[in-house]
């Protein structure tokens, strides 16, 4: 075969390693724009970034106190504190740690104990309850319409109170990891010198895989959809590299720009909304990703055995 013979075949492996796959993540990204536009992802935001403040403080404190079984409470506390700090900012953080301090529950008392942990419990898990029904709306289900809803209430909260417990044990996953991380280069920085690069690129391949399955858990248990793990863990890792290019990139904004002083007294509040609010977008737009991988991949969407399909369709009026 000669030379001219060889470059027809080096094209078509070209286009079956490269030019496809790429034809075939546009399409994909194409569809979870348009549903993730459709889906009204904007009111949605808005609706989680709201919830989140008041959700804000009882989360932490749960978090806390489930990494803090095996950590203590004051290296949890440092630690979310120090990533809250980092992601959002000193001004906006400092709103959230006093209002922790502010929502301590009040153990003078079995009754006022007892009072105060359910006002957390349901404080942290109105945000994820609320996350649900956006994931939802991406995924076009809804739960069935039954009289009992008080028993959909309970399971929205178990569903969201297993988040809150995930979170917590990803925290301290994530601490374990990083304490094991800086000992061995510590350890083998006496003996190889680490080059600085080396040493970041470890963090951030650390911080993606612990985000990527945070992600991946939200969207596997959140939404009233049959999914496996393999359906949600591409969108997941997605949603991950793109939420910490997004947080970057909200931080340097938010650093930047006027709205802190523009509103005074509380302009750290605003920070704080706008940055979950361009968060939960991030996050919607994954779940989008999410659904418009699996249907790229032929997967069969079914919802779960309490929920059902919702069409969404435009009527004209005549």
């Amino acid at each position: 075969m000669g030379r001219w013979g060889i470059l027809p075949a080096v094209k078509s492996r070209i286009d079956n390693a490269l030019v496809q796959p790429a034809r075939r993540w546009a399409g994909i990204f194409r569809a979870a724009a348009a549903n993730w536009l459709e889906s009204q992802a904007f009111i949605y935001a808005a609706a989680l970034a709201f919830f989140t403040v008041f959700s804000m403080a009882p989360v932490v404190i749960m978090v806390v106190a489930i990494a803090g079984i095996f950590l203590g409470e004051m290296a949890a506390r440092g630690q979310i504190f120090d990533q809250l700090s980092e992601a959002l900012g000193p001004e906006a953080a400092e709103v959230v740690q006093t209002a922790v301090v502010n929502s301590q529950i009040d153990q003078s008392g079995l009754l006022p104990t007892l009072m105060g942990l359910v006002a957390t419990v349901v404080g942290a898990t109105t945000v994820f309850a609320q996350m649900q029904q956006s994931l939802n709306q991406i995924w076009d289900v809804a739960p069935k319409p039954s009289r009992s809803s008080i028993w959909q209430f309970v399971r929205a909260r178990v569903l969201s109170l297993t988040i809150v417990l995930a979170l917590g044990f990803v925290l301290l996953v994530s601490l374990l990891l990083s304490i094991v991380l800086r000992t061995v280069m510590e350890f083998a920085d006496q003996w190889l010198p680490v080059p600085g690069w080396a040493m970041v690129s470890l963090e951030l391949a650390l911080s993606l895989t612990v985000v990527s399955g945070l992600f991946a858990a939200m969207f596997k248990i959140l939404p009233d959809v049959i999914l496996s793990w393999r359906d949600v863990l591409a969108g997941a890792f997605i949603t991950a590299v793109l939420f910490t290019l997004g947080r970057s990139l909200i931080a340097i904004y938010l650093a930047h720009g006027a709205t802190s002083s523009a509103y005074g007294a509380a302009g750290s509040l605003v920070l704080l909304l706008l940055w979950v609010n361009y968060s939960s977008l991030i996050l919607l737009f994954g779940a989008a990703l999410t659904r418009a991988h699996c249907e790229a991949r032929g997967v069969s969407l079914r919802p779960a055995a309490t929920a059902v399909r919702v069409r969404r369709q435009l009527l004209e009026s005549k």
